[in-house]
């Protein structure tokens, strides 16, 4: 059985959604990035390339039982979105959450400024 190539990023750099995050979403995301792990995995997707858990596993040298965990943290934060493609589940970063988290966070900086 020939497996398919990965999908294209699910991410074409959509126009980022001018309503802020809610507190309880800004709690979540900050609450999954708050991990050495998952901040490793975030690292991994520079490259705007979806990876199967398998690949990330290897590449941060982790249990795949372990990776698999860092990921469900990280998609229930919403950082992460998945695509199943028959045996394989592809991850893929959701950069318009980070980039809505990192004007919410530097708009939160600004008001302390004042």
């Amino acid at each position: 059985m020939e497996l398919k190539p990965p999908p294209a990023c699910l991410d074409d750099d959509p126009p980022i959604d001018p309503t802020p995050l809610t507190v309880d979403e800004m709690a979540a995301i900050a609450k999954a990035m708050g991990h050495p792990a998952r901040m490793e995995i975030i690292d991994y997707f520079q490259e705007c390339k979806p990876h199967t858990v398998g690949e990330i596993a290897s590449h941060l040298s982790l249990a795949q039982s372990t990776v698999s965990e860092h990921l469900r943290i990280l998609r229930a934060a919403n950082i992460l979105r998945t695509e199943e493609d028959g045996p394989r589940t592809w991850n893929c970063l959701n950069r318009v959450v980070l980039k809505r988290f990192a004007r919410d966070t530097e708009a939160v900086t600004v008001r302390l400024d004042r």
